[in-house]
This record gives structure tokens, sequence and C-alpha cells, in this order.
């Protein structure tokens, strides 16, 4: 389609999308940041270089996209709740998440909003927002899953690899032999992911990717599962492994956070053997509720769970147990909300 007249139609749809309560003020301020853009560039004379509306169409749409998938009452709030305080620690400056569900199994997060490329080709336009937008990614059939969301936390290594060069300088650090270079910089990518994973939701990560990918062996892009689960379990024990030697020296140099255990387990058998959420106080138990859950879930599916799991099936167990971990960070985040506006 032509894109002014796209322009045009992405103005009226985010017109409509200002009017519509949003659960983060932030982010309303986004649209309306946008709602003003569209505007500021269909009435511009002489008129923006088409060439630059082009592009400009196509980075709104894609933050349309989004936003449209945060402003609905299918948006998965609670992962981006956990997901949050993990950003904070690596990345400095204000962000927004920005969810839209996806039909394939694909899980991402990436940084997509137009502002960059609007200060760069449209300086008339002020008043940019600060806070810059990253984009998650979710399955549709787990919007009500948050533990199959525990791959979320993979991808968010990934971000993080790619916005501090980690990988990057991990082959000029520890460079591998030239002709193993590509396919040994995609491994390493992987690995730093599953550990970054690990750091903050444990064994969920584990569970994870047995589950996606039980057998999955070697190929150019990706270590076979066996090898990942073993680096998973060499971090999470305590063993000795060069690799992650080699990642705690990338992050040392590079000034960052270094690989911990940044999860507690809570206790939630006595509560989700009531069929109850549990109540969680701090983020450590937040990012720990994975984990846990993770495990109480394979416990139940395997005959040894409450009394409540006796002859269901295994999609009722699984349900019933991401139902109340779902409602358990629910609570969590609106306990927080709740002290925030009491301070």
């Amino acid at each position: 389609m032509h894109p002014r007249t796209d322009l045009a139609l992405l103005h009226e749809s985010l017109s409509q999308l200002a009017t519509t309560p949003y659960f983060n003020g932030a982010l309303e301020r986004q649209v309306s940041k946008l709602v003003e853009l569209t505007e500021h560039v269909r009435s511009k004379s002489p008129a923006y270089d088409e060439t630059i509306v082009r592009s400009l169409v196509d980075k709104i749409w894609a933050t349309h996209r989004y936003i449209q998938g945060s402003t609905t009452k299918e948006s998965p709030y609670e992962i981006e709740f956990c997901l949050r305080p993990a950003i904070s620690e690596w990345l400095p400056g204000e962000f927004l998440l920005a969810t839209a569900l996806t039909e394939e199994r694909d899980f991402h997060l990436h940084y997509g909003d137009p502002w960059d490329y609007v200060s760069k080709t449209i300086p008339e336009f002020e008043a940019i927002p600060d806070s810059r937008l990253i984009f998650v990614g979710v399955p549709r059939l787990y919007k009500y899953l948050p533990l199959f969301c525990s791959a979320l936390f993979h991808e968010l290594g990934h971000f993080i690899d790619l916005s501090h060069g980690l990988t990057e300088a991990s082959m000029l650090l520890n460079p591998p032999n030239p002709d193993h270079a590509p396919i040994l910089k995609n491994y390493r990518q992987e690995h730093f992911a599953d550990l970054f994973a690990a750091s903050y939701v444990g064994g969920a990560i584990a569970d994870t990717l047995s589950s996606i990918s039980p057998d999955a062996g070697v190929t150019f892009s990706h270590p076979s599962t066996a090898k990942r689960l073993e680096l998973i379990e060499d971090y999470l024990v305590g063993n000795e492994n060069a690799e992650i030697d080699m990642w705690q020296n990338v992050l040392r140099r590079r000034g960052l956070p270094g690989l911990k255990k940044r999860f507690e387990l809570p206790e939630i058998k006595h509560a989700f053997d009531d069929i109850r959420p549990v109540a969680i106080t701090e983020h450590a138990q937040l990012f720990g509720l994975f984990p846990a859950a993770w495990s109480y879930m394979a416990n139940a599916i395997h005959g040894d769970g409450p009394d409540w799991a006796t002859g269901a099936g295994q999609l009722e167990i699984v349900r019933i147990v991401n139902d109340l971990t779902e409602k358990s960070i629910r609570n969590a985040s609106i306990r927080k909300l709740w002290q925030a506006n009491a301070s």
C-alpha cells in the first residue's frame, strides 16, 4: 500500500488506542507521542521525502503491533512483571515492555521502537520519550502458562549479550581456531543465554529446554541439548567449568554483574496442595517460583503430587499449577503497586 495511506491508517488506529485504558501509564504516553508524530508527518509542508515516510511507516507498524497487544486483556502482564527487575539489573535508563502474542512457538525480546530513527531523520519533531521500548513476543497458546514462558529468560540472555557485545568480547579474549569461529560463536551465544536464564530461574530453564527439544543434536546454530543441560547443571551445582569461568571474566571486564544465583525457592507445597497461590515477598522468591513450580508440576504429573491431582489428566495438572503460579505473581505485583502508592 502507499506509505502515506498506511500512515493515515496507523494514525487512526493509534488515536483509537490512545483512548484505551492502559495498564501502564508510561505506555499510554508513548502512544500519545506516536499520535503526535504521525500527525506531524502527515501535515508537514513541504512533505518529507517518500523514502523517509516509508521507513517510518515500517517502524511504526511494528511498534503498533506490540503496543496494541499490550492494551488487551490477553497480554501476559505477569511475565512482564517478572522480567522487569531482571532487565533493570543489566540495562541503564528507563524502558518499557510491550508484548505481542505470536501464532508460532516463538519467544523473543528486542529493541524496535521508532525513536532513534525519528531523532536522526525528523529532527523537527521534539519531545521524544525518554523510555525505550522493548518488544516481547510470547506464543499465544502459552499466554496463561507462565512456567512455559521461562524461555523468555533465555531470550533476555540473548538480548543482554547483544546489548553489551558479550559474545564478541569473548571471541577477542578467548579466540577460537578461525576454522571453527562461526559455529563456536553461535554456541557461545546459546550457552551464555542458558547460563543467564539459569541464574534467574534455575532448573526451570533446563526443564523448558528438555520439554521443547529433549533430543536435539548438534547443528550449525545450536549445541546439542545434552551439552546445554550439562553446562546448566555444572553452573547450578557449582562444578568447575572453563566456559563459566570465561563468561565471568568477560562480564567482569565489561563492568557488568557476574553470573550468580538470583533466585530463592519459595515454599509452595502447602499452598499449592490446597489450590491456593503462594505469597511472594521479594524478587528472589519471584524468580525461584519458576523452578519450584516446575518441580511441583512434574511431581504431580508423575503421580507423586497432591490429592487434587489424583486421577487428573496431564493438561489439567499443567493448567492448575500454571494458574496458581500466575495468581501468585499477580498478587505480588498488586502488593508492590499498593505499597508504592501507599508510600
